[in-house]
Order: C-alpha cells, then structure tokens, then sequence
C-alpha cells in the first residue's frame, strides 16, 4: 500500500514539474497569443505579434513587431506599427499587486494617421473602441457573478523614441506625408494604487494619439491653410495692383484730356 502511495505521489510530483516546466517553457508564445486575444477585443481591430521574449532571471522582456489594426473603412492597414518594445519588471513587485513595470521603451514606432472624407480619424475611431470596450465590460462585471478580478499595474515610466507618422486627409485629395514624431514620455501610469491593463493601454494610446494628432495638425493642416492663405493673399495683393494700376491709368487719361482743353479754356 505504502508503495502505491508513493507512487501515486512521484507521478503527481512529475505532473507538476511538467506542468510548470511547460508554463515557463511556453511563456513567451502564451504571451504572444494574449497580447493577440485581449488587444484584438479592446481595439476591436487586429492586433499581432511577431514574437515575445521573456527573461524572469533578469526581470526584462521584448516584443517585437507588434501592429494594431486600423478600424474599418480607412486606407491604412494598421493604425501603429510599435516596432521593438522592451520592458523593465519590478520582480519584487510580483509577489502582490500592483505588480510595477520598471520601463517600457518603444523604439521606431510608427503611427498612421488618416482624415476620411467626413473629417473623422482613424485614431479617434480606436479610442472610442477602447472607451466603449472598457465600459462594456465594466456593465458585464456588474451583470455576472462576481469572479477573479484583473490585476492591477504601474508603469513607472514608458518612452517612445525616434517615431514616424504616415498620414493622408480626404480633404487634401487623400496626398501622403511622413513626419517624424517627436519622442515622447509617460510617467507614473496607474498611480499609487495601479490600474487594470486596460485602462492603461486606453491612456497610453490617448495621450500617443493626442500627441501624433497635435503633429499632423501643426505640419499638415495648418501648413497647408497657411500657403492657402498666403496664396489667396498674393492674389489680393495682385488684384490690388491691377486696380490701381487701372486708377492710375485712368487718372492719367483724364488729366491728359484736361491738358488738351487747357488751350481752347485760354483761346489759344
């Protein structure tokens, strides 16, 4: 009996280690595949993954080739295409919440930024989807029996650098412009007491989206009424110039009628 007791407890045993040595051992494609599911359903986009990588020993991990889709109905297959990411993790802060995430880089992100013919953008468009996928859940929460609640984390600091941005606008016979995007900076992210991952990444691309917006506004529409105006202003200032030109002349043609008659006024 002892012998089948310790047997049955070896082959729980293995049954274990198996299972956690499949876990660490399949961590980077469970990842992968949860960035794809959870992303895609607050997006309400496609959202993909080139590849994860994960270091528990060094507390760092990478994402590589990370897109999100465009909505519907815009030019653009992707809205951001986030390049390499990599990640700084509080190991610490993993044995209680909010679990801490040192730092987030984002390296050559770029961000694609497009005007329909109705004056709406794209970006808009995915953070009403984040917006409306955040309360949907928030109204199911309340509707369903209470069940394990999300984690909750602080982002210490997440940095975007050397950025570009597409973008074309309807309004503008739909032409394309590359800028750059100037590097940008998020600090604190869920505050003291943390926030879920998805009211987290509804801030980040917020505040991405706003700053990316405040660019096409400034090098694209603005530039662009600027040379209209100035070009309707050339055309002002021409027209002024022909009108007076045309004053003048007529000044001149009369004061040359009068000089005739001069003589004939003296009887000369």
């Amino acid at each position: 009996m002892k012998k089948v007791i310790l047997g049955l407890a070896l082959v729980i045993v293995i049954a274990i280690a198996g299972s956690v040595y499949y876990l660490f051992s399949n961590l980077d494609t469970l990842v992968e595949a949860a960035i794809e599911k959870y992303g895609s359903e607050a997006t309400q986009t496609s959202v993909l993954v080139d590849g994860v990588k994960i270091d528990l020993t060094d507390g760092a991990a990478g994402i590589s080739g990370l897109t999100i889709g465009n909505p519907a109905d815009y030019g653009f297959a992707n809205a951001f295409s986030l390049g390499k990411i990599r990640l700084g993790i509080d190991l610490q802060s993993l044995q209680e919440e909010p679990y801490i995430i040192n730092e987030i880089t984002v390296l050559a992100p770029q961000v694609f930024v497009e005007i329909n013919k109705d004056n709406k953008t794209n970006l808009n468009e995915l953070k009403n989807n984040l917006t409306a996928g955040s309360s949907g859940k928030a109204k199911d929460k309340k509707s369903q029996a209470p069940a394990g609640k999300e984690p909750r984390l602080k982002i210490r600091r997440i940095k975007f650098a050397d950025g570009t941005i597409q973008a074309k606008v309807a309004a503008l016979k739909n032409k394309e412009y590359r800028l750059k995007l100037p590097g940008l900076d998020m600090s604190n992210l869920g505050g003291s007491k943390g926030a879920t991952a998805s009211e987290i990444a509804s801030e980040i691309v917020k505040r991405l989206t706003d700053h990316a917006s405040n660019v096409v506004k400034k090098d694209i529409i603005d530039a662009e009424l600027n040379k209209l105006k100035a070009q309707a202003q050339k055309k002002i200032d021409e027209e002024k110039a022909k009108l007076k030109e045309k004053s003048k002349s007529k000044l001149e043609a009369e004061k040359d009628k009068i000089i005739d008659k001069l003589p004939n006024l003296f009887g000369k």
